[in-house]
């Protein structure tokens, strides 16, 4: 099955064939013209109501989260940053948001990595404009071994040697947040 096309490559609603994005008008998860085409409920107006996805505290008030159309409308210092994810709001306004976005990365040099989404994420904005193959032959790894840690799902298991190996050429070094629990004698 062919990947679906997304605005802007996409011009026109995927259920009504209305014209999509036009005069920058509203795009909804990247294929409708209308909250209704696209299955979703009216917009909140008042951000403290609107679910958590979709909003963000700042100076102590609840305000609406920035839209993103694609993410070709992510500004490109957002997109290059490993620290920086972004998301599809399927629960309320069906546009792209940035999710964590820590830009001064020498106040904050740990990330966690909760799935094999994350750990792609993070591959695929530290390898920047390289191409895979160079990134593997510096690394001494099969530029397959790369598209597989990239890739979550096309291979069978992941290669730790081959990750590692990629987070060294990377100078980059992988680390775990154990819990700090107190256990009580008995357990």
């Amino acid at each position: 099955m062919a990947a679906e096309t997304h605005f802007p490559e996409r011009q026109r609603c995927k259920k009504c064939s209305k014209g999509l994005g036009a005069g920058g008008g509203p795009v909804f998860l990247g294929l409708f013209c209308s909250p209704r085409c696209a299955g979703l409920a009216e917009l909140h107006t008042d951000a403290a109501r609107a679910p958590r996805e979709c909003r963000t505290e700042r100076d102590g008030r609840w305000e609406f989260k920035r839209r993103y159309r694609s993410e070709s409308e992510i500004p490109d210092r957002l997109r290059a940053d490993p620290s920086t994810s972004w998301y599809w709001c399927t629960g309320h306004c069906g546009s792209l948001h940035i999710g964590h976005s820590r830009i001064d990365l020498t106040k904050e040099a740990f990330r966690m990595i909760q799935d094999p989404t994350d750990l792609a994420d993070l591959l695929i904005k530290l390898r920047g404009k390289a191409t895979r193959k160079q990134v593997a032959e510096v690394a001494g790894i099969r530029p397959i071994r790369l598209k597989e840690l990239e890739e979550p799902g096309t291979a069978e298991r992941v290669d730790l040697g081959a990750l590692f190996k990629v987070l060294s050429a990377y100078r980059t070094r992988a680390g775990v947040a154990l819990r700090n629990e107190r256990r009580s004698a008995t357990t």
